[in-house]
């Protein structure tokens, strides 16, 4: 057992990467480059100089996109980003918890591959971007997760000790509640009251193994939240993500930040949005070079916090092959101008 323990990162970093592709039932695995070879991962090649600003990308771990990035994982722009959100874990009972949340083998069986590549995951990203930070984001349902974002509501103090727990238990930075639903002016008192909880526990918790504070963002579903109860979380939580997707005028990062900012939120807490999925069709389908271009100007001209993308794992993804990564190096290459 004393090899174990005398493994490098590096090491480390592949053999969670072997032992996913092994769970998911893969014949291969991605070999070790030849001698000599510079690689993602070993190429010194420096994070952006972001002046502070949040340079963010979603990775979804429940699809076969997820699975081609991690079978190579050298190509994964680490560095392009300081923040990575793993998406998702989910409620149940009032608490934080890995997907699926049922109790069948087959349930546990996979949540056990979805731990795994979360480990994956905060791995790859501490071995090549150890600045980055990492979060966990919650899922949303109106018929499945909306009673249980209620129920939590009720005991906000079980669910955020949960919140923190699951940070810990994955050496994790930050938690990111994205609660959609068309009802959610209606719940506004209680979203408000498992931010504010969620963000007292994270204070009173202090800073992290890696030195960072435990941070906190709301994610809003621009168009169907209301101005009034997205400025009713600014108070309680460190930033709020615009999902300003596309690069038509139906979901316009100018237009929602600006109505945001008008009913009081700052616009140093706001993160805009973009969109990177293979198929996305809404509001013109994925971000361009032009619309990241406009929304990077905006960013700069109002001081935004910086912005994110949905999602790294399948960006710009042609023909189910591995990610091309092209609208994660056009916001991180803008942003660090």
């Amino acid at each position: 057992m004393k090899s174990v323990f005398l493994l490098g990162k590096s090491a480390i970093a592949v053999i969670l990467i072997c032992a996913f592709l092994l769970t998911m039932g893969c014949s291969q695995v991605p070999s070790a480059p030849a001698e000599g070879t510079m690689t993602a991962a070993s190429t010194p090649t420096p994070a952006p100089v972001t002046g502070g600003r949040v340079i963010a990308a979603y990775f979804y771990i429940f699809d076969d996109a997820s699975t081609a990035a991690l079978a190579s994982p050298d190509q994964i722009p680490w560095k392009k980003v300081n923040r990575i959100y793993i998406a998702f874990a989910t409620l149940k009972d009032g608490m934080l918890t890995d997907l699926p949340a049922g109790s069948t083998a087959d349930d546990l069986a996979q949540r056990e591959t979805t731990a795994q590549k979360i480990h994956t995951i905060v791995a790859l990203c501490h071995e090549n971007n150890p600045d980055a930070e990492i979060f966990i984001t919650s899922n949303f349902d109106e018929k499945e997760l909306d009673p249980q974002y209620l129920l939590a509501a009720q005991d906000p103090q079980k669910f955020a000790d949960s919140v923190l727990a699951y940070l810990k238990e994955y050496d994790l930075d930050g938690y990111d509640m994205d609660w959609e639903s068309h009802q959610i002016d209606d719940y506004a008192p209680q979203l408000t009251t498992l931010l504010s909880t969620c963000h007292a526990t994270f204070a009173a918790a202090g800073n992290n193994p890696h030195g960072h504070p435990y941070t906190l963002t709301y994610t809003v579903w621009p168009g169907v939240e209301s101005a009034q109860t997205v400025a009713s979380t600014q108070d309680s939580v460190d930033q709020i993500n615009l999902m300003t997707y596309g690069p038509g005028e139906g979901y316009d990062l100018a237009s929602y930040a600006d109505s945001y900012a008008a009913a009081g939120v700052p616009y140093g807490k706001m993160i805009g949005g973009m969109e990177s999925e293979a198929g996305y069709s809404e509001n013109g389908g994925p971000d361009t070079q032009e619309s990241v271009a406009a929304k990077c100007a905006y960013v700069k001209e109002h001081n935004l916090a910086g912005l994110f993308e949905w999602r790294m794992d399948n960006d710009m993804r042609p023909d189910n092959g591995a990610p091309t990564y092209q609208v994660t190096g056009w916001m991180s290459d803008c942003l660090s101008q």
